[in-house]
């Protein structure tokens, strides 16, 4: 064998050697990640519901919402004596806004599907990465604010990039980053997680903030937590809407 063989086969086992060093520590971070929150009890968890309050420009309202193993998701927030909610169904997304004077739901596409989407995966997009079709690295370390922190990049099949930054101590997720095109425009969103507590098996955020453009857009602060409760799947099912009939004024003789 030759000099210029010998040295291909030298740097292809130390790219192959790079790559199966890189694989090893995602899945080390990951199988952390997994056994510190509690993921495999989760993945057999039915549903979720939690309770709440949204903090927005200092006023605040209380919320429900629901996610099942399905990839269901419901949402609803009381609005002028009204319900305001958002749900997808596995297949489709829409929400009724009662602040515009109609309660026809308003069918949701783009961008807002597709984050209703992310939203009813009850595990999240790391658990079973491959699975679900996203391309899954770590980039390496990083320093958030003191804490050093895991970065892990995920990809979509529309090149949307995700990232989750994980405690390298305690290996919860203290914030995520999403990418996307919007408009032909590229949009960051940042959700920060804290308050972690555990609840029967598993560890979980009670406070999220929502940041957007270095702003604090809306803050969730989670009341309560319960595991396979008792649903009605009507909730799910896209309302027939009827519009009221304008009533009659009895004219005055």
């Amino acid at each position: 064998m030759n000099m210029k063989k010998i040295i291909t086969l030298i740097i292809g086992a130390l790219v192959a050697a790079l790559f199966s060093a890189s694989a090893q520590d995602l899945d080390e971070v990951l199988e952390n990640y997994y056994e510190v929150t509690g993921m495999e009890k989760l993945s057999e968890v039915k549903n979720m519901l939690a309770t709440g309050k949204s903090v927005q420009m200092g006023m605040e309202t209380p919320f429900k919402n629901i996610i099942t193993d399905e990839g269901k998701f419901y949402l609803e927030v009381p609005v002028q004596g009204q319900l305001m909610k958002q749900v997808y169904n596995g297949e489709q997304a829409w929400i009724v806004m009662p602040w515009t004077g109609s309660l026809k739901p308003t069918e949701l596409s783009g961008p807002q599907l597709k984050g209703m989407q992310v939203q009813a995966d009850i595990t999240g997009m790391l658990y079973n990465y491959k699975d679900k079709g996203y391309e899954t690295k770590l980039i390496g370390t990083e320093d958030m604010e003191g804490t050093e922190v895991f970065v892990i990049e995920q990809t979509d099949s529309d090149g949307d990039t995700y990232k989750n930054y994980i405690d390298a101590e305690n290996f919860v997720i203290l914030k995520s980053t999403v990418k996307m095109q919007v408009q032909g425009s590229e949009v960051e969103v940042e959700t920060i997680f804290s308050n972690y507590k555990p609840f029967e098996g598993v560890v979980m955020a009670y406070n999220i903030d929502i940041v957007m453009g270095g702003q604090v857009q809306r803050q969730l602060v989670i009341d309560s937590v319960a595991f396979n409760v008792e649903i009605d799947d009507a909730i799910f099912e896209k309302p027939e809407y009827t519009p009221e009939e304008p009533k009659e004024v009895e004219e005055k003789e």
